[in-house]
């Protein structure tokens, strides 16, 4: 399957569309004299974009795309500057050809428009997913502060790691290797409030 690609002032040459996206593009690129990393793709004569560039499977084979003995544009794809925040940015789309149609160059900076708008509005939607996970932290530390209360765990957890304390006549744990870092915290609030109150009783806590 073949195509005629057209560029400069009537220049026209063939290319065999049963190849991959990626050999096509590197073919016309080597035909037009543009270096390797130039990002081109191709247009029909309405103008309208096949968009090679962006594909995320340049494996595939061209000629899914392309019909057979029908014209083709060679187009560079103008991004933003290298090394700045619009790097990325779509500037406009330019074919290679010395007399282009109105009608052509409107179509592309159509769609190059059609292109940068969707890209600047995906950017917005990340960066707003960004900005909610940090706007609720700073929204829960706010109410936290607000409301009197502590972002530390309301029970030391030095506490849990240290050993109870052996008072006589009171046994915590039973005699086997449980180790209260091991016990879940109810059960060693419990026991301690027992003890706290039979002290009280007895009156060994003065206020």
């Amino acid at each position: 399957m073949f195509i005629f690609i057209k560029h400069g002032d009537n220049q026209q040459f063939l290319a065999n569309a049963n190849c991959s996206v990626l050999l096509l593009l590197h073919y016309a690129r080597r035909k037009v004299g543009l270096p390797k990393t130039e990002t081109i793709d191709l247009c029909d004569e309405t103008g309208t974009m096949k968009l090679f560039f962006l594909m995320k499977t340049p494996g595939d084979y061209a000629s899914k795309f392309l019909t057979a003995r029908n014209t083709y544009y060679v187009c560079k794809v103008e991004r933003g500057a290298p090394g700045t925040r619009v790097e990325s940015a779509y500037k406009a789309f330019v074919p290679l050809l010395k007399n282009p149609e109105p009608e052509l160059i409107d179509a592309l900076r159509t769609q190059c428009d059609l292109l940068e708008r969707s890209r600047v509005k995906m950017l917005r939607i990340q960066e707003a997913k960004k900005v909610i996970p940090i706007e609720s932290s700073v929204n829960l530390t706010v109410s936290l502060t607000k409301h009197g209360l502590s972002q530390q765990p309301p029970f030391p957890t030095c506490l849990l790691k240290a050993p109870l304390p052996q008072l006589s006549g009171v046994n915590f744990l039973p005699k086997s290797n449980i180790h209260a870092q091991d016990l879940p915290l109810t059960s060693l609030v419990l026991p301690l409030a027992l003890v706290c109150r039979k002290l009280l009783c007895r009156g060994l806590f003065t206020y």
